[in-house]
C-alpha cells in the first residue's frame, strides 16, 4: 500500500491474536467497564477502539462477521491506520447493524473503495451517523465518492475529508450533495474538509453551503484559502440564515488582517459562536501559513464584539502575529461588551492581558465536544481530533 498523508505502512497482527476480542463480540456482552484485548479496547459507552492495531483486511472481515453474528454492545468503530484498504474498509462498513459511527481514517483507502463503503450503506439497514475518512488517498475522485456517501447515509451527521486530495472541483461535488440534502430535510451537522488544496476557488461551493444553511460546522483549516477564499465565507456569512452555522475553523489559511478582521465581523452577523483563526498541528507539515491580525484588525474585532450583542463565545487568535498592543485593544473594549468572548491567544502577549481577558470571560463555558467528535476519540492514537481546528 503506497503511502499518503505521512500514514506509515502496518503490518497485520496474526488473526489468531484476534480471537479474545471476536469471543467477546460473538457474545454479545456491554463492556460495564474499560475491556483491554490483545488487539483493541472496548469502553462503556459502545466506543471499539482499534486504532493502531494492525488488524489488517482480513482481520477486518473477522471483525465485521463477528458483529453481524447477533446484537452487539459496540456502537462506534474505529479502525484509523491499520492497513485495511479498500477490502478491509469495505469489510469493515458491512458489519455491525447496531455500528452508527464508522472511523477509517490513514488507511489507504481510494476514491473506489470509499464509493463501496457507499454501496454497503446504501444496502443495509443500519443508522450510520459519522463517516471519517481522514488522509486516505481520494484523490481526484474523492468529490463523487463523499456524494456517494451522502446520499448513501441517509442519517449522516458528521462526515469527514481531511487530507484526503478533495481539490475545489471535488469541493462542488460535495457541495451539491449536502445542497440536495438539505433539501430533503437530511442535513449534515458538520463537514471537515481541512488540509485539502481548496483554494479561494474552492471556497466558492463552500460558501453556497453557509448562504443555504446547508451545514452547522464547518472545519476548512490548512486549506489555502487565502485573503480571497477568506473573504469569500465572509460574504457568504453575511447572507447566511442567523444561527444556522455555529462553528467556524479557517485556522491556518494565510488570511490576511483585513480579511480576518472581516470574517470576525461577520460572524457576528451570522451568530456564530466559536470562530478559530489559529493554526492547526499538522500546518508546517502541511505548509500552511498562518494567518494575520494587526492593530487595526484587532480594533475591528473589539469593536464589532463591544458593539452589540452577539452569540460569538469563543474567538481562537493564536499565532496570528498578535503582540500585547494589538490583545489590549480587546481588552479597552472587553469590558463593556454585552456578550462575554473567550479569546484563545498565542505567546508574545503579557500574561497580565491573558489574564485580565480571561476573567472577564471566565463565566463562559469551554466548547462542548459534539457526541459524534467524543465518539472517534481513542485511547490509542496520540491525540484526538481538533474539534475547533479541523483535525
Amino acid at each position: 500500500m503506497p503511502e499518503f498523508a505521512g500514514v506509515p505502512s502496518v503490518v497485520p497482527r496474526p488473526t489468531a491474536e484476534l480471537e479474545p476480542l471476536l469471543s467477546w463480540l460473538r457474545g454479545g456482552r456491554p463492556a460495564g467497564e474499560r475491556l483491554d484485548f490483545t488487539a483493541g479496547t472496548a469502553l462503556p459507552d459502545g466506543r471499539l477502539d482499534l486504532c493502531k492495531q494492525g488488524i489488517g483486511a482480513r482481520g477486518a472481515a473477522l471483525i465485521a462477521k463477528a458483529l453481524s453474528e447477533g446484537a452487539s454492545p459496540v456502537r462506534h468503530l474505529l479502525l484509523g491506520t491499520d492497513g485495511l484498504g479498500d477490502e478491509g474498509a469495505v469489510a469493515a462498513a458491512g458489519g455491525g447493524a447496531d455500528v452508527e459511527t464508522l472511523y477509517l481514517g490513514c488507511n489507504g483507502i481510494t476514491a473506489g473503495g470509499a464509493c463501496r463503503i457507499a454501496d454497503q450503506l446504501r444496502a443495509s439497514p443500519r443508522v450510520v451517523t459519522g463517516v471519517w475518512l481522514k488522509r486516505n488517498p481520494l484523490g481526484s475522485g474523492g468529490g463523487r465518492a463523499a456524494a456517494e456517501l451522502v446520499e448513501a447515509a441517509r442519517s449522516l451527521r458528521t462526515l469527514d475529508l481531511v487530507q484526503t486530495g478533495l481539490d475545489a472541483v471535488g469541493a462542488v461535488v460535495v457541495a451539491d450533495a449536502l445542497l440536495t440534502a438539505a433539501d430533503n430535510g437530511r442535513r449534515v451537522e458538520r463537514l471537515f474538509v481541512g488540509g485539502n488544496p481548496l483554494g479561494a476557488a474552492g471556497a466558492e461551493p463552500l460558501a453556497e453551503l453557509i448562504v443555504a444553511g446547508a451545514v452547522d460546522e464547518l472545519y476548512v483549516s490548512a486549506a489555502r484559502l487565502g485573503d480571497s477564499g477568506a473573504l469569500r465565507l465572509a460574504a457568504a456569512l453575511e447572507r447566511a440564515p442567523y444561527g444556522r452555522l455555529t462553528r467556524l475553523s479557517v485556522a491556518s489559511n494565510g488570511i490576511g488582517a483585513g480579511a480576518a478582521a472581516r470574517l470576525v465581523v461577520a460572524a457576528t452577523t451570522a451568530g456564530v459562536t466559536l470562530l478559530d483563526l489559529g493554526r492547526v498541528r499538522a500546518a508546517a507539515v502541511l505548509g500552511a501559513a498562518d494567518n494575520h491580525v494587526d492593530l487595526a484588525a484587532a480594533g475591528a474585532v473589539a469593536d464589532v464584539l463591544a458593539g452589540a450583542e452577539h452569540r460569538l463565545a469563543h474567538l481562537v487568535l493564536t499565532h496570528t502575529g498578535m503582540r500585547s498592543r494589538e490583545a489590549h485593544r480587546l481588552l479597552d473594549t472587553a469590558p463593556r461588551a454585552t456578550t462575554a468572548t473567550r479569546f484563545v491567544l498565542g505567546g508574545g502577549i503579557a500574561t497580565s492581558v491573558k489574564r485580565r481577558l480571561a476573567a472577564l470571560s471566565a463565566h463562559v463555558p469551554a466548547p462542548a465536544v459534539p457526541a459524534d467528535v467524543a465518539a472517534v476519540r481513542s485511547v490509542h492514537r496520540t491525540a484526538p481530533p481538533e474539534t475547533a481546528a479541523g483535525s
